[in-house]
């Protein structure tokens, strides 16, 4: 299946896993001595974003995980 939504063109390069990842992101926070929460709910990746398959463990940057086209 391919993703269409946040992972649109995402795909593991290593094991073809499209399913789910972790990508390190940015967030803008509140944050106080009491604790810290998400100011909008927002965050955001770039392509140079660290990301790693929950499948395979491969590891790499966005853009690595990034295609163009479908694989035949």
């Amino acid at each position: 299946m391919t993703n269409t939504n946040c992972l649109a063109n995402i795909r593991c390069p290593e094991c073809l896993s499209e399913d789910e990842f972790y990508i390190e992101a940015s967030v803008l926070a509140v944050v106080s001595d009491d604790g810290a929460e998400a100011a909008n709910g927002d965050f955001y990746w770039e392509e140079q974003s660290t990301i790693r398959c929950s499948q395979c463990a491969h590891s790499g940057t966005v853009a690595e995980f990034t295609f163009k086209s479908n694989p035949q």
